[in-house]
């Protein structure tokens, strides 16, 4: 199957090179990337629901988000430069 993927420079670098010493195409070494991903299993700390602690560099006080309300604020900010 062919497909597209945005991969981190260094990634991509390091695929070519193992294809290159190991006289395979850069589909090879992701195919065998993958596959040993998968077949680790997953840990408990993935299975489990987690915090991001942050803290409001004007306050001293701890602000409780999800990743999701994190992300929200997170892309607001950035907003902000545009809505002018």
């Amino acid at each position: 199957m062919r497909t597209t993927l945005i991969l981190n420079d260094a990634l991509l670098f390091e695929a070519k090179r193992r294809a290159a010493e190991r006289n395979a195409s850069v589909s090879a070494i992701v195919n065998d990337a993958l596959l040993l991903a998968f077949r680790e299993p997953a840990g408990p700390h993935l299975d489990q629901a987690f915090k991001i602690p942050t803290f409001a560099p004007d306050r001293a006080t701890k602000l409780d988000l999800s990743p999701e309300e994190l992300d929200t604020l997170m892309v607001a900010e950035e907003m902000t430069q545009y809505r002018r």
